[in-house]
């Protein structure tokens, strides 16, 4: 298997323009730090009445990382990891949705907006979302019980691709340099990948700074949270955490939801 990831890594001829973060997985390759020796990814989406949706991506590279990742990709040390550009072109022509304002502060930083104008349209958008990734439905009153909102997010590894198509600023040079078995067609279980993590890809040193990488989902409702699923609420606000080892290995699937009032 080692000597298999090798070759992977070496001959792979994926497109190494950017697509997508988040989701994303893979939804998020090395993300945001909030220190040097850890990272995470964050989105933080707000979900309006009329169905729009606005959402804002970190993604931030450390320093216990970032060399690696340079190394990997063919980079020299002081280009940066993200083009502005590129993911502009990304989301020309794109109805569904569009890119509100991307920049890249430091070469190992980018942050980015997106605009959703109604939930309903992105959804019905199969080249971005396969059918059940995401779900927003509306609960009809029932007895004592008035009508709901119910958005859930289902991710696995059989819709993983689309993930890089919806998180802004992931490159696949990166996503591929890690060779995730989330999206590799031949089995890998994540004990072989952390083995090849350690051994091959990011080596020994670097993996706490990896184990510490994990995505922060933060989504805010329209209305007070009434029930949720796969994180915590308060008020309208819903939280979860997904580790990025947790995404890139995908072994079962990841579902988390939130429901409020009509």
């Amino acid at each position: 298997m080692k000597s298999w990831k090798i070759n992977r890594i070496k001959g792979s001829n994926r497109d190494s323009s950017p697509s997508f973060a988040i989701l994303a997985i893979a939804i998020a390759v090395a993300l945001l730090a909030l220190s040097a020796t850890s990272c995470s990814g964050t989105l933080d989406a707000t979900l309006k009445s009329d169905g729009s949706v606005r959402a804002a991506v970190r993604l931030d590279i450390p320093d216990a990382l970032s060399e690696r990742v340079r190394q990997l990709v063919g980079l020299s040390p002081k280009d940066p990891l993200f083009s502005t550009d590129a993911i502009r072109n990304q989301f020309l022509g794109r109805t569904s949705i569009m890119l509100v304002d991307v920049s890249s502060p430091t070469p190992d930083i980018l942050t980015s907006v997106v605009w959703v104008q109604h939930l309903d349209t992105l959804i019905a958008d199969t080249s971005l979302v396969p059918p059940g990734m995401i779900v927003y439905k509306k609960i009809p009153a029932q007895g004592s019980n008035s009508a709901m909102r119910e958005l859930s997010i289902n991710l696995s590894k059989e819709n993983a691709p689309y993930m890089l198509k919806l998180f802004p600023g992931v490159d696949t040079r990166i996503i591929d340099s890690l060779s995730p078995p989330a999206l590799e067609s031949e089995p890998v279980s994540a004990d072989e990948y952390r083995l090849n993590l350690e051994q091959v890809i990011i080596g020994k040193k670097n993996m706490p700074a990896f184990d510490a990488c994990a995505i922060d989902i933060v989504i805010t409702a329209p209305k007070t949270i009434s029930s949720a699923s796969g994180g915590a609420f308060s008020g309208p606000v819903f939280r979860a955490k997904l580790p990025l080892f947790t995404l890139l290995t995908m072994e079962k699937p990841i579902s988390f939801s939130l429901r409020w009032p009509e």
